[in-house]
């Protein structure tokens, strides 16, 4: 076992870097308040690159922070082998991210850029309608003279000060996702509370036998910058993406900007190398070389809502999802859907087996209705769910044939 505060470097990220490349046989590194004798007042971490996890390695973060800067365009934790300029990331196992006490993983106050592969980075970029009328100048002035403010004025941009930089990626990308695991087996992520992350908080890609759990999120799709509320897009809490398999989530707590968890196998575009910037995926998308559907994930104990979208995502998109577990979810404020499965085609096909041997138990929200099901859902069981929206119903589902063989019990709506 090393502290990470027996150990030196240029800045934060250098001497969490080395602590980790020092560590002992044991993989045991930990990282407690920040007790640097360049500057002893300032107790918690602060990174201008992200924090490198290699094969057998065990973070423990006691009662700690740890903060983005405003230079640092990354993430905060990343498995070792994936980034900028690795087109296929080895296969590793053994990654732990544990915490004791209160642990918190925090963006910068000017994040450089937020958002996803599809959101235009400005600066200002403001999230009230009556800013947007004022400064947004991507949004006609007709329209912004006349109040006519739209869904995709707001949210077709999001902050980041790198805005206008012709040497820097105008959008978002796998750098703004808290933490980013890749080609990993046997690894956890536990005990943390992620708040106002530059875009998703955690994202596994192409993970097996994995545990994530005692989450909590503090997000909610904008932040107060320089006395004006900024739009920060797509802050989803966890995604797990194609090739994942055999992962637990369970005690997810808080809010999000986006989805609360979104299991999202999409299969689409052209091809592009691993690292690749404007992209989500840090891996490569060569399908023949990675597995692309999502199988055998179970989601346990969830009490959080999400700004703008759902608190669970179902999301095959020319894939399949199948063998889901969705046990205790609570959305405590009232929202459309509370589970959404399928696609409208913007990400891919709804395959009519694409979600099958899904088992959804004991929700309790104030939806809509309980699940929004926009492509087709196979051979499952919903039960034990109760919608206490007076209007709400169970299923909301786009096609006559969207749901086949599945059993309905216990079920109460207008509650």
């Amino acid at each position: 076992m090393v502290n990470v505060n027996n150990f030196k470097g240029c800045n934060d990220s250098e001497i969490i870097n080395n602590a980790i490349k020092g560590r002992h046989s044991d993989g045991i590194v930990v990282i407690p308040p920040r007790e640097q004798e360049n500057d002893k007042e300032r107790k918690f971490w602060l990174l201008d690159s992200a924090i490198l996890l290699p094969e057998n390695t065990v973070v423990i973060l006691q009662n700690c922070k740890i903060k983005l800067s405003d230079s640092c365009r990354d993430n905060f934790f990343r498995t070792a082998n994936c980034g900028m300029g690795i087109e296929f990331p080895e296969r590793i196992s053994n990654v732990h991210i544990k915490g004791e006490g209160l642990c918190i993983l925090e963006g910068a106050d000017r994040p450089r850029a937020t958002g996803d592969s599809s959101k235009l980075i400005h600066a200002p970029c403001p999230h009230q309608k009556e800013d947007l009328c004022k400064i947004a100048d991507w949004i006609p002035e007709e329209k912004r003279k006349a109040g006519q403010i739209d869904f995709w004025d707001i949210h077709d941009h999001s902050y980041g000060t790198d805005a206008g930089k012709p040497e820097e990626s105008q959008y978002g990308d796998w750098r703004g996702i808290g933490v980013l695991f890749a080609c990993i087996s046997n690894f956890s992520i536990s005990n943390i509370r992620i708040v106002k992350p530059h875009g998703w908080g955690i994202s596994i890609e192409d993970g097996a036998n994995g545990i994530i759990e005692k989450i909590d999120f503090d997000a909610t799709m904008y932040k107060e910058i320089d006395g004006m509320l900024m739009n920060m897009e797509n802050q989803d809490g966890i995604d797990i993406r194609n090739g994942c398999h055999h992962i637990t989530i369970s005690d997810i707590t808080g809010n999000t900007g986006d989805d609360v968890i979104a299991l999202t196998a999409i299969k689409k575009g052209d091809y592009k190398p691993g690292g690749s910037l404007r992209n989500t995926h840090v891996m490569h998308n060569d399908w023949t070389k990675r597995g692309c559907d999502i199988h055998d994930i179970t989601i346990r104990n969830v009490c959080a809502h999400s700004y703008l979208c759902y608190p669970i995502r179902l999301l095959p998109g020319s894939t399949h999802i199948y063998n889901v577990i969705i046990d205790g979810i609570t959305d405590p404020a009232p929202n459309c859907y509370t589970i959404v499965c399928g696609t409208f085609g913007t990400y891919g096909d709804n395959f009519t087996d694409g979600l099958r041997n899904i088992i959804i138990t004991n929700v309790n929200c104030h939806s809509k209705a309980v699940m929004g099901v926009h492509g087709y859902l196979l051979d499952s069981v919903v039960s034990n769910v109760i919608n206490k929206n007076p209007e709400g119903k169970i299923f909301d589902a786009r096609y006559e044939d969207s749901i086949n063989n599945v059993q309905c019990i216990g079920c109460i709506e207008h509650c």
